[in-house]
């Protein structure tokens, strides 16, 4: 059965929607400047551009770290999307309290299932990636 078609009401309504989603849209202007400064030791992309992903062991939990967009967050770790399967249900719904107990983490909270932000001030990105996947070894036992 196909949809019905929009009557001359509705169409109006989306035209006017329309028109007021257009109004002004090209001065938007992002409150919060970019920052286009890469990571110490990292270059950007690299992640994404590489096929040779580790299909086992912690980097294949914890794929990769940047810098949390999130107010009062610092760092985010990329969680792999096989990470449940891989530590098990249990330990993965207790995995944001054991990274949480990392030296200098002073907080987290997930973002979906697969960014995990945490409260690490002066943390250095590719010190705490290690230690996060140091746990995360350790879970796997």
């Amino acid at each position: 059965m196909a949809p019905p078609r929009p009557n001359a009401e509705h169409r109006g309504a989306l035209e006017h929607l329309a028109d007021e989603l257009a109004h002004d849209a090209d001065s938007f202007t992002p409150e919060v400047e970019s920052v286009n400064a890469d990571l110490p030791g990292r270059r950007r992309g690299a992640a994404s551009a590489s096929d040779q992903r580790p299909g086992t062991g912690a980097a294949a939990v914890l794929l990769d770290i940047g810098t949390s967009r999130h107010e009062g967050y610092t760092h985010v770790l990329w969680v792999s999307a096989s990470a449940e399967s891989q530590l098990g249900s249990g330990v993965f719904e207790g995995l944001g309290d054991r990274l949480g107990q990392i030296r200098g983490v002073r907080g987290y909270e997930w973002e979906g299932l697969d960014h995990l932000h945490l409260r690490a001030p002066g943390r250095d990105h590719t010190s705490l990636l290690e230690d996060a996947r140091r746990v995360v070894a350790n879970l796997l036992g």
